[in-house]
C-alpha cells in the first residue's frame, strides 16, 4: 500500500524527470487550439519588452544581493580590525603607536582606572 509521502515523492520524481502525463498533453491540445482560433495574444515587441523587465529586474536583484554581501564582508572586516585592537596584537603597517595600558586606582572601591597611549 502506498503512503502520502510515497505519493509525493513520485509526483516530485516525475516532475523533475519530466515524464510525460495526460494532462500535459491535454494542455498543449488546449494551448494550440487556443492559439489556432485566437492567434498569439502578444506580439513580438510586447514579448520583447516582458523580456527586457525581466532581465532588468534580476540584474538589479543580483546587483542587490552583491550589494548586500559587500556590506556583510565589510563590517566582518571591521570587527576583526576592532578584535584585534582589542586583543592588542599589532595590526601592521596601520598600527603606529603601540597600546600601553596602566592600571592606578581609583577613588572608587574595586575599579582600576586604563589609560591609553599613542
Amino acid at each position: 500500500m502506498k503512503t502520502t509521502r510515497d505519493i509525493k515523492s513520485s509526483l516530485e520524481i516525475a516532475k523533475k524527470q519530466r515524464a510525460p502525463c495526460r494532462t500535459l498533453f491535454i494542455e498543449a491540445k488546449l494551448r494550440k487550439e487556443l492559439k489556432d482560433e485566437f492567434g498569439d495574444i502578444l506580439d513580438e515587441d510586447e514579448r520583447a519588452e516582458i523580456e527586457e523587465k525581466e532581465r532588468r529586474r534580476v540584474n538589479a536583484y543580483n546587483l542587490a544581493l552583491k550589494k548586500a554581501k559587500m556590506n556583510i564582508l565589510r563590517m566582518k572586516e571591521k570587527a576583526k580590525t576592532v578584535q584585534e585592537f582589542r586583543s592588542g596584537k599589532e595590526m601592521g603597517e596601520e598600527n603606529v603607536g603601540r597600546i600601553v595600558t596602566r592600571t592606578k586606582p581609583s577613588e572608587r572601591r574595586g575599579f582600576n582606572e586604563i589609560s591609553f597611549e599613542y
